[in-house]
């Protein structure tokens, strides 16, 4: 659609929105609550912005019209890539980074895309640039340093777009494109996750305990170790939730482990301690 026909367009949604209020008011078919835009949301880092502009009508008690319309913004002027000029309609929502230093939008698909599509919008030379990624969702930000993140086979450094390449196991029942619902944390050198399959306990004694997996990014190698939930009670603490309205936080639990150089120098987690191992079956 042409800028002049959505122009068009708006114009006469706006003189229809008039004339149902005029004539629901005349009939005296209940009292007139507005129009308003008081769901309009937006997330915006640095020179880039997403935006909602949401109209709406209610005839007490039945709302009657919503409109949402929402754009990409770049310096303050509506922006879309070339050849694109409805990208902005395909977006269910966009955030940000952890660290408000990077100027990033982290942008998913909406259904017309199942969902599974991540878009990372960032600036390259001044210029605005899309990148695409076809991994489902969802992915994980590494750490608070806002740079990387985990997809289901490599992690992806949203500033430079720079792909590496990584071997994770999946959840049971799920396939290898998805990633590990609870990855919980991250080697500082990011060739570690670790990750809890499930948040089944298992009760000994007076003890509850938790299956976590030690994974190795680089090989796949996996090392399953117990650890009592009962003496770690944070290891719950695995939904985030959202901290502020425009970025997702790492995994909360990450904060909890620490790791050390073993004499190869890879990162090792030393604390919590994880005295047993759980051998496969």
């Amino acid at each position: 659609m042409t800028k002049a026909a959505k122009k068009m367009q708006t114009n006469t949604n706006n003189l229809l929105i008039l004339f149902i209020v005029a004539m629901f008011l005349t009939l005296g078919c209940g009292s007139y609550k507005g129009i308003g835009d008081s769901d309009e949301r937006k997330v915006e880092r640095g020179r880039l912005k997403f935006q909602k502009f949401v109209t709406s009508l209610t005839i007490e008690p039945e709302p009657i019209y919503r409109d949402v319309e929402q754009y990409l913004f770049v310096n303050g002027k509506k922006w879309s890539p070339e050849g694109e000029p409805q990208f902005a309609d395909k977006l269910n929502w966009c955030d940000s980074s952890p660290n408000p230093k990077i100027e990033i939008l982290r942008c998913f698909g909406d259904a017309s895309e199942n969902y599974k599509t991540t878009y990372i919008v960032r600036m390259k030379n001044d210029k605005p640039e899309i990148q695409k990624i076809d991994e489902g969702l969802p992915s994980t930000w590494a750490n608070d340093d806002g740079r990387w993140l985990l997809f289901s086979r490599f992690r992806l450094n949203v500033e430079t777009g720079e792909k590496i390449n990584m071997k994770v196991i999946p959840l049971a029942g799920q396939t290898a494109e998805i990633l590990p619902l609870f990855v919980i944390g991250v080697s500082p050198d990011l060739k570690t996750i670790v990750e809890l399959p499930d948040n089944i306990s298992k009760t000994e004694g007076a003890e509850e305990f938790l299956t976590l997996w030690i994974i190795d990014t680089e090989t796949g190698k996996l090392e399953a170790r117990k650890i009592s939930l009962t003496k770690n009670p944070w290891l719950d603490d695995h939904d985030n939730g959202r901290v502020e309205d425009d970025f997702m936080p790492p995994p909360a639990p990450s904060k909890h482990f620490v790791w050390e150089k073993d004499a190869n120098g890879r990162d090792k987690l030393i604390l919590p301690e994880l005295p047993e191992k759980i051998e496969k079956k």
